[in-house]
């Protein structure tokens, strides 16, 4: 069997390698082909980039004419856009013209048919009205359809704003015909070169695409080359052949002939190549080989196994199988039945062995074997006792059935030259001398001594002896008995957690090649239906998700914690697959009592030997794996090595983290705040640095939520607020610090009597309250605000100052400012590393400010790195900066010097 699987594997490896040769030839002609036309298809995009923008920001925007004159009649009657527009309204192509003075439509032409728009303000209308004000540049949008036109015509609006020294004083919409402006964009010059086409853009409200034009609808543009343009919403072309790809059907039959004639080349020197070398592995096989098995005979035997020990590769363990009492049985039965049983032994040497392996047979009822394989003591005589019941002879003698089972002995070989003849002797020699102090009375009481010390891979062998037999069958009998009550959930009838360890190390014992996957399956919330109902509902239960889960796993099934179950599959079939079977399986109600459940569960999977080489190793894996799912509230996760590698780094972190806290060893850092009017450090961060062991620290948010999740999250903000409060109490008089800020989670405010606690912490230290100032990241401070907010309405009428973390990521915080319970809001670095390069994070950055000075909010902006930023940052009117181009983060001394310092040269 091993023997064709290796031919098999050759050829398949010839095949492949012709296949792979002969395919790379194509794939590098086709790769040089197709870059010709994608470079063809590159210099057109770049065309029609240009063309489109100059078409639509200048040709058509009939806009900006009137833009101008809009700026000019500011503060007039709107009267005089009738007249400036009379002209274009007469053009077919125009639908529509509207004049906005501040937020509010003063004009909007045709008036009989969209007069009724006039007072009425921007955010009556579609967002793109509003964008025009926010980005203060034209904006395209289309195709839409205008509001109040009941036709459901297709246009494209033109809106231009008009602006005094960067103020936003209105805006001209102009509407133009769907139909013609994309003719005007020269789109279907495209379709005559050959090229399928889609224009699209980015719909900044929802994120989402929406197609503008396109030659096929439907078509798949992902192998397409591609143009983006902003304007300012993004805009793509996309284009690709028709028809064949970037391969014409010419080129492809080409390269195909040319390939096929290069693997049929190949093909025909490999099979010359074979037939001549498998010639003379037959000859010299057949001198070899005993004739009515096919296996070696005994010089055959000696002579590989000599060529095994030369090379010395790998261990190889050599075994002996003797079937005592041959002679006499082969006597007695016929000649076929005979060679029926010997010409069957190679067939069962391959299905048993999956390592490589060679076989002899050396005499009547004597064989011999080498397993190139490095096993221990229990794995050698697991092995030998597995293939002598593989290899058990059943024959018929005078109407009763009787069974010949083979005895073995095993040794390990030493690796060396000629070699061979000496283990094999020594083995034989071995056999005999063990094989007379054994008798079947010493080997019974042997295997039950195994029974009680806990072994569980023991097996009553049959002898030759009836009677012996017969004892041997009782002894197996009561055995099984006595594992169903060990091994079995009493309550429903399916294998519990030490039948999964013996399991799953009888798989791995027999075959350590062989692969399997678990599969942990909790089901959410089971307490709720004990509760809620009763316990035999719950029973009823886990006995159809039982029923359900045998279906796949069979007796491979295991009740491991209450609603918790673990299967084990030996299919190979693909996890998420098999996966995607368990969440169909149990998607369907289950029916308990008179009432119908919906199940919801969680599934972890790992596998073996690539997630673990032990049970345990593996079953401690997959409840990781389990724990995670119910962490990250995900319904499935699969380990692989980046699960693994985050277990790993958060029990080590967790780890590190409880003993630095215990030991009082955990640093904690400060990075001075510079109050901008008068240059002077006044503030402070305190910022924890956990030490990795490598000279470096470990990411702080990391730490933190490390911490949230394993408990430590309250220790961890006591000890860094206690040594900041001793650190102000000491030190803030002499340094000039007026202000410290600690980061807090949102989990110590949702704590019973989290204010009084906090206070506490403060008071202890000496520092008065109004010098500290705790920070809570925004999203966080948002999600948790109704469960938060008595405890920071106590903590502000104590003093403390409550700082918004993070601020300023997207455009609604402006929305929630005024209503949050805060005195401090801190900008988000990523703002702060736009605004030298982006005029609307410029713009956002004086609102935010604009907005904080109405509320009385303090406003600091973190990240600041260059002296561009600095400037710019400065000039917004923010109070205090914080980021590297001031001070970086430091330990408590260096910080004390820095401060010390700089405040005394800002005197």
């Amino acid at each position: 069997m091993k023997t064709t699987v290796r031919r098999w594997l050759l050829f398949c490896i010839v095949a492949v390698s012709i296949l792979a040769l002969s395919l790379a030839t194509g794939m590098v002609m086709g790769r040089a082909f197709t870059e010709i036309r994608q470079e063809d298809a590159k210099h057109i995009l770049r065309f029609y980039n240009d063309n489109i923008i100059l078409r639509l920001q200048k040709d058509m925007n009939e806009a900006a004419m009137l833009a101008q004159v809009a700026y000019a009649m500011n503060g007039s009657d709107a009267a005089w856009l009738e007249n400036a527009a009379a002209p274009l309204l007469e053009r077919e192509e125009v639908r529509y013209v509207c004049l906005v003075e501040g937020d509010t439509i003063v004009s909007a032409l045709p008036a009989d048919t969209y007069g009724g728009q006039v007072g009425h303000g921007l955010k009556d209308f579609s967002y793109i009205y509003t964008m025009a004000k926010v980005v203060k540049e034209l904006v395209v949008e289309g195709p839409v359809s205008l509001d109040g036109d009941g036709s459901g015509q297709q246009v494209f609006l033109f809106l231009q704003p008009f602006m005094e020294e960067d103020a936003y004083l209105g805006e001209v919409i102009v509407a133009l015909d769907r139909d013609y402006v994309l003719e005007q964009l020269g789109l279907n010059y495209l379709s005559e070169q050959g090229y399928d086409y889609e224009l699209w853009r980015v719909d900044p409200q929802s994120g989402g695409k929406v197609v503008i034009a396109a030659s096929r609808p439907g078509t798949d543009f992902s192998q397409a080359e591609k143009t983006s343009f902003y304007l300012p919403t993004q805009w793509t072309l996309s284009i690709q052949p028709v028809s064949g790809g970037w391969l014409s059907p010419a080129h492809l039959f080409g390269i195909t002939a040319y390939c096929v004639f290069v693997a049929g080349l190949l093909s025909a020197l490999s099979y010359l190549l074979y037939k001549q070398s498998h010639c003379n592995r037959t000859l010299k096989r057949l001198a070899s080989r005993d004739r009515r098995t096919g296996l070696y005979n005994q010089p055959g035997f000696t002579a590989e196994l000599d060529r095994w020990l030369s090379e010395a590769t790998e261990p190889v363990i050599l075994f002996y199988f003797v079937f005592e009492e041959y002679h006499q049985v082969a006597q007695r039965i016929d000649y076929d039945e005979e060679t029926d049983f010997l010409q069957s032994i190679p067939r069962r040497l391959q299905n048993f062995i999956q390592s490589p392996f060679i076989a002899g047979r050396i005499g009547d009822g004597n064989f011999i074997l080498a397993v190139r394989e490095d096993m221990d003591e229990m794995q050698q005589e697991d092995f030998a006792r597995g293939l002598s019941i593989e290899l058990l002879l059943k024959v018929h003698l005078e109407g009763e059935k009787k069974f010949l089972t083979a005895c073995y002995q095993y040794k390990r070989c030493r690796a060396g030259k000629d070699r061979a003849k000496e283990a094999i002797s020594s083995l034989i020699r071995d056999y005999y001398s063990h094989r007379s102090q054994e008798s079947p009375v010493r080997m019974l009481t042997e295997k039950c001594r195994q029974l009680i010390e806990g072994k569980n891979d023991v097996a009553f062998d049959e002898y030759t002896d009836f009677e012996m037999t017969e004892l041997s069958k009782t002894f197996n009998q009561y055995r099984k008995q006595v594992e169903q009550l060990a091994y079995c959930d009493p309550v429903f009838s399916v294998g519990n957690r030490p039948k999964y360890f013996r399991d799953a190390q009888m798989l791995i014992s027999y075959d350590k090649r062989r692969r399997f996957d678990l599969f942990c399956i909790d089901i959410c919330s089971f307490s709720q239906y004990n509760e809620l109902f009763s316990a035999d509902i719950g029973d009823a239960i886990l006995l159809e998700v039982i029923g359900r889960l045998s279906r796949l796993f069979g007796t491979y099934l295991y009740r491991i914690n209450g609603d918790v179950f673990l299967g084990i599959s030996l299919s190979g079939e693909n996890r998420e697959s098999f996966t995607a079977k368990l969440q169909a399986l149990l998607a369907d109600p289950v029916c308990a009592g008179n009432a119908s459940f919906t199940l919801q569960v969680r599934i972890a999977v790992c596998g073996y030997p690539a997630n673990g080489d032990s049970p345990e190793l593996l079953l401690d894996r997959i409840q990781s794996a389990l724990r995670y799912t119910k962490e990250q509230n995900q319904k499935t996760v699969i380990y692989d090595d980046a699960l693994d590698q985050i277990i790993r780094t958060e029990t080590d972190i967790v780890h590190r983290l409880k003993s630095a806290i215990s030991e009082e060893t955990l640093e904690v850092w400060y990075q001075p705040i510079v109050h901008v009017k008068s240059g002077r450090f006044t503030s402070a961060e305190a910022l924890v640095r956990l030490p990795d062991g490598k000279g470096g620290f470990f990411p702080a948010g990391q730490v933190i939520a490390f911490a949230e999740r394993g408990g430590l999250v309250e220790a961890l903000g006591d000890y860094v607020l206690g040594h900041a409060c001793r650190f102000m109490s000491l030190y803030a008089h002499q340094l000039e610090l007026e202000h410290m800020g600690i980061n807090i989670s949102v989990q110590q405010l949702l704590v019973e009597n989290s204010a009084d606690h906090l206070l506490e912490v403060i008071r202890a230290s000496g520092v008065p309250a109004d010098r500290i100032t705790l920070e809570i990241t925004e999203s966080v401070l948002i999600q948790s605000i109704e469960h938060a907010s008595s405890s920071l309405d106590q903590l502000r009428k104590s003093g403390i100052r409550i700082a918004l973390d993070d601020f300023g990521v997207g455009y609604s915080s402006l929305n929630y400012l005024s209503n949050l319970p805060v005195d401090v809001i801190k900008i988000d670095r990523s703002l702060t590393r736009q605004i030298y390069i982006n005029p609307k994070q410029r713009a956002l950055l004086h609102s935010i400010v604009e907005m904080a000075k109405i509320n009385s909010l303090t406003v600091v902006s973190e990240g600041v790195e260059t002296k561009e930023d600095q400037q710019l940052i400065s000039a917004s009117g923010v109070q205090y900066i914080q980021g590297f181009y001031y001070a970086r983060p430091m330990p408590q001394e260096k910080a004390i010097r820095f401060l010390a310092e700089q405040n005394h040269k800002n005197k």
